[in-house]
This record gives C-alpha cells, structure tokens and sequence, in this order.
C-alpha cells in the first residue's frame, strides 16, 4: 500500500541532501540561512528548525565546524600558506574572526597548532570523549584509552613499501550517486545500510553492471573531526545526467592529477597504508593535497575473498608543491 509518509519523508531528505551539498561546494562563500534554504528548497522560516532536527547541530554551528575543521586540516598541509589565507579561503570574513574562532574550538592559536598543536589536540579529544563516557581500565587501575582506527606517527608506517603501487595520473571526471552517511566511521551498521541503500537504489535503475565503480569517500579526518561525526559517502558511478531521490544525491569527482595507490591487504594494515600516504610518500613527493576528497575505489567483496582482504586503490588529488 501507497503510504504517503514515506514520499514525504524522501523529500525531505533530497532537499536536506541539497542543502549539505550546497554547503560543501560553497564553504568559502556567503552560507546565511536565506541562501542555505533556498538552495534546499524550504521556506527560510521553517528550514533552520528542519535542519537541526535532522542534522542534530544548528545551521551556524555545522557550517562554523565545517569551516574551522577545513582550516585545520590546511594548515597541517600548505606549509607555505599564510593563516589569513587559509581563513578567507574558508570562508571567514577577516583573518581576526578567525583566529577567535580556531582558539575557542581547538584551544589553542592556528599558529601553535601549525607547529605542534595537532597531536596535543588528538590526544585532548581522546580524553575528553572518554571522560564523557564510561572509563575503560588497563591491567594497572589507570585510565586508558580507545582506539578509534587512527593515529600519528612515525612508527605507525607499518605497511611494507613495496606492496604499495603509487602512480600519478591524469584522471577524468567521474559522475556518481551517493548517500552520505554522518555518525562516524566506527558505525559500522550505519555505514552497511548507507551501501544496501545506495546499491538498491542503483540496481533498481539499472545503473550496475561489469564497468560500475563503487567508490566510498571519507571527508573527515577523526583526529580532528569528533568521531561521531565524521561523514562517509557510499557511492556508485552513474551517466551524466542521472537525477537523485530521496537519501541518494549526485555529483562529480572533478577531474585532475591524482595520486593514485594500489592497497591489498588485511583491515588492520589499511591505517598503515594511509599514514604511508600522508606521512612518508606526500612529504617526500614534491605534490601537494587538492582542496577535493581523497577517495576509495573498491576492487574486491571482503566478504568474499578467502583470506578476507580488502582491495582498493587510494586516489589522492594532488597539484605540484
């Protein structure tokens, strides 16, 4: 039977859809709640009540995270760019706001936090979640804590070298359908019912089949991103011109030069290979990261292969430094 809750509640969450879209291609722009709104579609009036119903944050603040989020994952990777520069690019209206702002969030100056203050701030977060939570104990009465998949640090290059095939290369755009998963990277249910959503959706339109690409994005770096809300894209390639419904939106990975590495190995070695990427290959490369996602090309089923391997190339944005 027609039930007309459901159709209501699929435009609900295209136009919701549109709206963080809007948001991630515009970020260095002017982002009110009028333009925000029109953008989705809603009444101005109604749209910042619908919002953080849905989103769980305010407008303000989800689009203040976003911007000071940005920020510091720059300053971490343009060495050579000024702190004002990077305020203005995303979106702060003079380099003064910014600064009160990144001190007030982060707890400390972008200046300290270009220098040091980023593993001083992992670790801060880290303690902060567990304190909220209940505190897990080591084999000695102390407090210790998570693991939430990633860390920093020299010694966690595990992954051997030579099993990483890194090849630079020109790429076209690519045309895809997603449905944006936002409660972190650890939900691993959440994260399932993203890809059977998206793959229902695209079988029901015929759209897979031998040459389709699934592609998974993850937009946020959860050391600098509360966990909880670090966002993950479960996508599959479409023809130009595809239209979204419902929780499925569309879009494009731009074209341009990607770093482009070949991954085969166990869930445990993936952290390897991206601290592989981003803390001995970038570094040493003579390139530097694109303002556009990194993304995951998969390859294989895990689930499938008999020794459980994951299969995937890591595709890196990168332009000259």
């Amino acid at each position: 039977m027609f039930d007309p809750r459901q159709k209501t509640l699929r435009i609900y969450h295209f136009r919701l859809n549109r709206a963080l879209h809007y948001i991630d291609q515009h970020i260095d722009q002017e982002l009110s709640l009028r333009v925000i709104s029109r953008a989705a579609g809603f009444s101005q009036y109604h749209f910042h009540r619908i919002f953080s119903s849905l989103i769980g944050e305010t407008l303000n603040d989800y689009v203040r995270r976003l911007r000071l989020e940005r920020a510091a994952i720059k300053l971490l990777h343009n060495p050579f760019r000024s702190i004002t520069e990077i305020a203005l690019d995303c979106g702060f209206s003079s380099s003064s706001n910014f600064a009160r702002a990144f001190k007030e969030h982060f707890g400390m100056p972008a200046s300290r936090w270009r220098e040091e203050g980023h593993e001083k701030h992992r670790v801060s977060k880290i303690r902060e979640t567990v304190s909220n939570k209940r505190k897990p104990v080591g084999n000695n009465g102390e407090e210790t804590l998570p693991d939430y998949g990633y860390d920093s640090g020299v010694e966690l290059l595990t992954v051997k070298e030579h099993e990483m095939k890194v090849e630079v290369k020109q790429m076209s755009e690519t045309h895809i359908a997603y449905v944006r998963h936002m409660r972190g990277y650890q939900d691993t249910q959440g994260l399932r019912e993203a890809w059977d959503k998206i793959c229902k959706w695209a079988g029901a339109h015929d759209f897979i089949g031998p040459k389709t690409l699934f592609i998974g994005i993850s937009h946020d770096d959860p050391e600098v991103t509360p966990v909880d809300k670090c966002r993950t894209d479960a996508c599959v390639t479409v023809p130009a011109g595809t239209r979204g419904s419902g929780e499925v939106n569309v879009t494009a990975l731009p074209a341009g030069k990607y770093a482009v590495f070949s991954f085969e190995g166990k869930p445990e070695e993936i952290k390897g290979a991206y601290n592989f990427v981003y803390g001995k290959w970038l570094p040493e490369s003579g390139y530097q990261p694109v303002d556009s996602p990194c993304y995951e090309i998969y390859r294989n089923e895990p689930d499938k292969d008999p020794e459980g391997k994951h299969i995937f190339d890591i595709c890196l944005p990168v332009k000259p430094l």
